[in-house]
């Protein structure tokens, strides 16, 4: 697990960059910091409900012993949680993305206003 953890920091830490050449390096403000982190964490929560779903679509197919039904619902739930993993990563990120600061703290130390 710990492998795994490293690389899936250092995937949070390319997700950050991709991220911030795409859109800046900061965030303008908390507000902004706390929209971008809620929607990516409702898609992964979205994702995971449907993995929940296409579990509970696996156990019938074990129960009814249909392995092709098993096999396309493993398939669909492999890619799902894969999804819901990448939507994770980009919570995170932009969960440092907030912690690196915000563009109205530089540029209140600059000139004394949030402007």
């Amino acid at each position: 697990m710990e492998l795994l953890f490293k690389a899936v920091q250092a995937e949070i830490d390319r997700e950050l960059q991709r991220a911030e050449v795409k859109f800046g390096p900061k965030n303008n403000s908390p507000h902004e910091s706390y929209a971008v982190i809620k929607e990516e964490l409702e898609e992964a929560m979205n994702d995971a409900v449907e993995a929940a779903a296409h579990l509970e679509e696996y156990w019938d197919a074990v129960k009814t012993d249909d392995r092709d039904e098993q096999n396309s619902i493993l398939f669909d739930l492999k890619r799902i949680a894969a999804l819901a993993a990448c939507e994770m990563i980009q919570v995170a990120a932009m969960a440092q993305k907030a912690l690196n600061g915000y563009e109205k703290q530089k540029n209140y130390a600059a000139t004394g206003t949030g402007r």
